[in-house]
């Protein structure tokens, strides 16, 4: 079995945390938090196999070759929980929190730790977290429960104080770029692609081997295109909506407000060379020519609180709500 290890920019918390492993002052409650692409699901599941592992390596990783990394790696030890939402984009049910209640209180099947991760911990509702709170509050021995999050502001502050807080840090640009480069090696891509794509991911290297993956250079590419016709009205603003109501919402909103970024940056400091996108410098500087900082400014807002009403809202009409973001556009430009 392959041994389960940690990313490379995560040394530093490995250690810490081994550390404390061998001196038996593990917490019962850990709270990972990093921005999304870090790995920290990945740090969670290693930290698990080598607590669970019955002969762990020097390095602190379990052996892959034991009764417990077996069970583990077929997905059936009897002393490992994870906790996520039913399906993409739900909230973690009171239900599913209710299992954990009855799992901690029972004896480990293999005299060891019982371990529960929940993630992203940000999906559960309050009652979720409320019914949770009680197993942080009076924890019982050999038990672990990591919370894996993005966004510590979306926790109950009663959650977030019975939890021992670990930071994951993005890592150098070096160090990421040698790592995207060495994982990607199959697909072809130039390094100023990745070197593009880790900006676009915000420093974050497995996001960025995902927008890889899933064809973001050339998503972004048509975007971006499409917004240099609609600010020369080159383009229908109705037409182009529909041609992207079949796209994650999210994707396209975080493009749009990179380039959003740019355009501000551009404007503001009247130096366009080191954009996110800088690909489009050329393009950028006679955009930001066509509105002012304060219109510029006024359409960032009226997209982030759009993109605020999708985000809270269950039931949203796509392709009015991109209508409204291009025609807005149009009107910035004109």
């Amino acid at each position: 079995m392959e041994i389960k290890t940690i990313l490379p920019w995560q040394q530093g918390v490995w250690d810490s945390l081994l550390e404390r492993k061998q001196q038996e002052r593990l917490p019962h409650a850990w709270l990972f938090l990093g921005a999304d692409g870090l790995g920290k699901k990945q740090f969670a599941e290693t930290l698990a196999f080598s607590l669970l592992c019955h002969s762990p390596l020097p390095e602190g990783f379990a052996c892959g070759q034991c009764r417990g990394c077996r069970l583990l790696q077929a997905g059936s030890h009897p002393d490992i929980k994870l906790i996520e939402p039913e399906e993409t984009g739900q909230m973690i049910k009171i239900d599913q929190v209710r299992e954990i209640v009855g799992f901690v209180n029972e004896t480990a099947l293999m005299s060891g730790y019982r371990i529960i991760m929940i993630d992203p911990a940000s999906a559960m509702n309050i009652n979720a977290a409320n019914a949770l709170l009680k197993t942080l509050e009076e924890p019982t021995p050999k038990t672990l429960i990591i919370l894996i999050c993005n966004q510590s502001m979306r926790l109950p502050a009663t959650i977030i104080s019975r939890c021992q807080r670990i930071i994951f840090p993005k890592p150098s640009q070096t160090v990421a770029l040698k790592w995207l480069e060495t994982s990607c090696k199959e697909i072809s891509v130039k390094p100023a692609e990745l070197t593009l794509l880790l900006s676009m991911a915000e420093g974050a290297p497995l996001r960025a081997k995902d927008f890889l993956s899933n064809g973001m250079l050339s998503v972004r590419q048509e975007l971006y295109q499409g917004l240099l016709q609609l600010s020369q009205q080159q383009s229908d603003p109705l037409q182009f909506a529909v041609r992207w109501q079949e796209q994650e919402l999210q994707i396209i909103f975080m493009l749009l407000l990179s380039w959003l970024r740019d355009a501000l940056c551009a404007k503001v400091t009247a130096n366009s060379a080191n954009l996110t996108n800088s690909d489009y410098q050329a393009a950028m500087e006679k955009l930001i020519q066509l509105f002012s900082a304060e219109k510029l400014l006024e359409y960032i807002d009226t997209v982030q609180q759009t993109y605020a009403r999708f985000l809270n809202s269950l039931n949203v009409n796509k392709q009015l709500l991109l209508e409204e973001i291009f025609i807005r556009w149009i009107k910035l430009c004109s």
